[in-house]
């Protein structure tokens, strides 16, 4: 309650003595309260009589016998006779007032907005009712909250800090529950259906999570049909039997999404949900970015064409771990594109198939075409290709311990683009569909020559045990004469593994096995052995580290030794260079390839007194 000093006599006033004055609520003819205490808690005699003063010239004064507080704004009537002006208080709190009307311009800003205008634009769920420990008022409440936000057009609802179970809840168009933050705001359910249902576009979750408890049979953590930019954002779902399943999706885009602890973390299916009143239709034009799906039983993510099409959908920054069923199913689904993503600790990483609906005519909607997976990790699980598999296409990706098997009836190729595999992937299934391509391994050269001398003009080093053949196409001209030349060649070389000597052994090596060093934690994959009993030479490839000076080596199989010394790398041998076809050969000395340590070089050799501009293009098969 405002309060605010009556002022006019607070101190003597001339011509007032003994006047009586009446203190009215501002606007009417009611007495105001007074007080002679700030708290307003003395009352005072309305109207006041004045006190009297005389001075020495016989001008006489009259004020207050005390000072006087009133809450309401008011104006004085002096001796019924004289009136004031009214005097409002100073605004210091809203208490029983109405200031929806009062305009408000940010700092900074230019625009004014009421306060009813501001305070309308979200929703304090709070303020529609209690929320606690129990389900039921829980979800009445909140409810309540949603309702009035959709009826402000959809506005955000704002959940406060805590645990708070529910039954289920329905977002209508624009409604967005918003909490403080994943983990500090939670809504709980255990109910064996749709926990919370979106009806209409723009709905979604913010800074929340929303937790299944016990992953109970028939539990979905989300839901909807046909729904358009729909808002996840700093969510995390976790613990239902399916986390999030949408018959029907387009143009969402998902912002640190994390779903874990579920059967199946995402249903992203293109259904017409011909079962319930075929309100369904295509999931396409959707981006996840960013967050991790986790611990999944059954399936982590599952872009499938049900009975709509399922494409051009993107998912970005997000992390595959632990997932004990396949983390990514790719079930009929066009154009999918995974970027930056990582798969850890999963059983199955990957599934490609078509999907095997009878009544797709002539199956021209549910075949696999356009899958990239480029800027990534994948290490361990498995990937398993089947039916069309067209267009798909791993890119610059890490590729480590992983188990593919292709099963592509057709002659579709799948293509690793710029990856690195380390030596426990393996191919199994049609393995002659699988096309390896590195940039590094290709490439063209220019230069100039004058003379007869050879010159380096293109270079690849080899890693310890590396075999290359090299398809090299050469071209130049003379700018001192009108002659011109071509050179197709094939040059062949190979790296020895490296040695690295052993001492001290306690059980023989198998070749095949990869050893380890106990102390610098180094691995390495034995070629060869050359064991001459307790000493001997191992023959290394794909060695990552370095071994250390007696430290003991293992190869998981028993064999047991200790390191003599350092590891040696061994030079590229000779290669070998067989001419296809030349064109005017006079007209140019010609290509040859030698050894340099660890690179093999191709070199051009001009002609004596031969102005040459050259250009040649090497591509490499390459293990």
């Amino acid at each position: 309650m405002p309060t605010h000093n009556v002022s006019e006599f607070e101190l003597w006033q001339p011509g007032y003595a003994g006047a009586v004055v009446t203190v009215y609520i501002a606007g009417t003819s009611t007495p105001a309260s007074l007080f002679t205490d700030e708290a307003l808690s003395v009352s005072a005699a309305n109207p006041q009589t004045l006190a009297s003063l005389t001075d020495g010239d016989g001008r006489t004064y009259g004020k207050f016998t005390a000072p006087l507080y009133t809450s309401s704004p008011y104006y004085l009537n002096i001796n019924t006779a004289e009136q004031t002006g009214i005097q409002r208080p100073a605004l210091t709190t809203l208490t029983g007032e109405n200031a929806s009307g009062a305009l408000v311009t940010p700092t900074g800003g230019s625009v004014a907005s009421s306060l009813a205008t501001i305070l309308s634009r979200v929703v304090y769920a709070a303020d529609y009712g209690a929320l606690g420990s129990t389900a039921s008022t829980n979800t009445t409440t909140i409810a309540a909250a949603i309702g009035a936000a959709a009826a402000r057009n959809g506005v955000e609802v704002i959940l406060p800090n805590g645990t708070f179970p529910i039954t289920t809840l329905s977002l209508s168009s624009g409604v967005v529950l918003r909490g403080q933050g994943r983990g500090s705001t939670i809504l709980q359910s255990s109910t064996g259906a749709e926990v919370v249902t979106v009806t209409g576009d723009r709905a979604g979750l913010r800074d929340l999570t929303l937790d299944g408890v016990s992953k109970v049979a028939s539990s979905v953590g989300l839901f909807g049909k046909n729904r358009a930019e729909i808002v996840l954002e700093r969510v995390e779902i976790k613990r239902f039997a399916t986390g999030i399943h949408f018959k029907g999706l387009t143009r969402a885009e998902w912002i640190d999404l994390y779903v874990s602890d579920c059967d199946t973390g995402l249903k992203a299916h293109g259904d017409l949900n011909t079962g319930g009143g075929s309100d369904g239709g295509d999931y396409r034009h959707n981006a996840w970015l960013g967050g991790r799906v986790q611990q999944c039983s059954t399936t982590g993510i599952e872009f499938s064409y049900e009975d709509r099409i399922c494409i051009a959908n993107r998912i970005e920054d997000v992390g595959f771990t632990d997932n004990t069923g396949t983390a990514i199913i790719v079930n009929g689904a066009r154009f999918t594109s995974l970027t930056g993503c990582w798969w850890s600790g999963n059983t199955g990483n990957l599934l490609v198939r078509d999907d095997t609906d009878a009544t797709d005519i002539a199956r021209l909607s549910n075949t696999v075409i356009g899958l990239v997976i480029d800027q990534g990790q994948m290490s361990g699980g498995t990937a398993i290709f089947r039916d069309t598999a067209q267009d798909v296409l791993l890119q610059q990706i890490d590729i480590r311990d992983v188990d593919f098997t292709l099963q592509t009836p057709i002659t579709n190729r799948i293509a690793f683009y710029d990856c690195t595999e380390d030596s426990l992937v393996t191919v199994a299934g049609e393995g002659i569909k699988l096309v390896r391509w590195n940039r590094i391994n290709t490439g063209a050269s220019t230069g100039v020559t004058s003379d007869a001398t050879a010159t380096k003009a293109w270079a690849m080093a080899l890693q310890p045990g590396q075999i290359v053949c090299l398809w090299v196409s050469a071209i130049g001209r003379r700018i001192n004469a009108a002659q011109f030349f071509t050179q197709q060649a094939v040059i062949q070389a190979q790296r020895p593994g490296a040695s690295l000597a052993y001492d001290t052994q306690t059980a023989n090596f198998t070749a095949g096995r990869t050893i380890t060093g106990a102390t610098s934690g180094a691995t390495a994959v034995i070629q060869a052995d050359s064991d001459s009993g307790a000493t001997g030479t191992l023959t290394l490839i794909d060695i990552v580290g370095t071994f250390l000076d007696n430290e003991i080596i293992t190869d998981g199989a028993g064999g047991s030794a200790t390191v003599n010394g350092t590891i040696t790398l061994n030079n590229v041998g000779s290669p070998t260079l067989t001419n296809v076809a030349t064109l005017n050969a006079s007209s140019f000395g010609g290509l040859t390839a030698a050894a340099n340590g660890g690179e093999i070089e191709i070199r051009v050799t001009g002609l004596a007194a031969s102005t040459i501009e050259w250009t040649i293009d090497a591509r490499v098969i390459s293990n």
